[in-house]
């Protein structure tokens, strides 16, 4: 996590901002950091921190939450009674619960869900450690299997048994074409629309989840009609749209 570089230039406030984000990543307790003047006058940095860690966690689950708005962890008031503690565990608890019950399942194998119980089983408590290997081996599967654009973005109520792992998938909410001139100018093709609609394959409509080898299929089948100078796509949009290009024959 930490982008400081060996042989890098930096300034103070460069680095206090180094420090600030760790700080407040949700994976440490506590994080310094301790500079040391070298005699060839660089400067050599120390960083140690106190890793977070939850209690043990005996369930896991993934979900997909691509179309609902990121949800953002409340910072506890360590001045809370123990009163005021339990109430805040319920309050998030509930809002959890119900966060859960609007989205959607993943499209994660029951296979890695097996292997990311065993690492619970194995961790004992959870730690930050733990989470960025559920992370790392969540979105391997993803990488894997060809959904670019996939990616963990968050765990969920870490104060429960039950470790939620949060997954934009990729969603396609429209499937946009357009054709273009040589200069990349979008034109008005000679190529009726349902004749590339019918060439590209279901995973990339409206609904699924963007898969670049779905697009990669699409690119050959346009290629095959014969009707275009050169296609680029389909590719993703960071809205969830699905562009397809085409440059029309003159």
């Amino acid at each position: 996590m930490v982008s400081l570089r060996p042989g890098g230039i930096y300034t103070k406030a460069q680095l206090q901002k180094e420090l600030e984000t760790l700080a407040t990543c949700g994976m440490f307790e506590k994080v310094d950091m301790e500079g040391k003047t070298n005699p060839d006058e660089t400067l050599g940095l120390t960083i140690s921190f106190t890793e977070s860690t939850w209690q043990q966690a005996d369930r896991f689950r993934c979900i997909n939450v691509g179309l609902m708005a990121q949800s953002k962890p409340i910072e506890m008031d360590p001045d809370m009674t123990d009163k005021e503690k339990l109430e805040y565990y319920k309050s998030q608890e509930k809002d959890y619960k119900r966060r859960i019950e609007r989205s959607r399942p993943c499209l994660l194998p029951m296979q890695v869900h097996r292997e990311v119980l065993q690492m619970l089983r194995d961790q004992g408590k959870v730690s930050a450690r733990l989470l960025q290997k559920i992370r790392d081996r969540v979105q391997r599967w993803y990488h894997d299997e060809r959904y670019a654009c996939a990616q963990v973005v968050n765990f969920g109520n870490l104060n429960t048994k039950e470790v939620v792992c949060e997954v934009v998938e990729g969603d396609i909410t429209q499937l946009v074409i357009q054709f273009q001139d040589k200069l990349g100018n979008v034109v008005e093709g000679n190529t009726q629309l349902p004749v590339v609609r019918r060439e590209l394959p279901r995973q990339l409509r409206q609904g699924n989840v963007f898969n670049i080898e779905a697009g990669k299929q699409a690119l050959r089948n346009v290629n095959s009609l014969g009707k275009f100078n050169s296609k680029r796509g389909p590719r993703s949009h960071p809205k969830g749209k699905t562009w397809c290009f085409f440059s029309r024959k003159t």
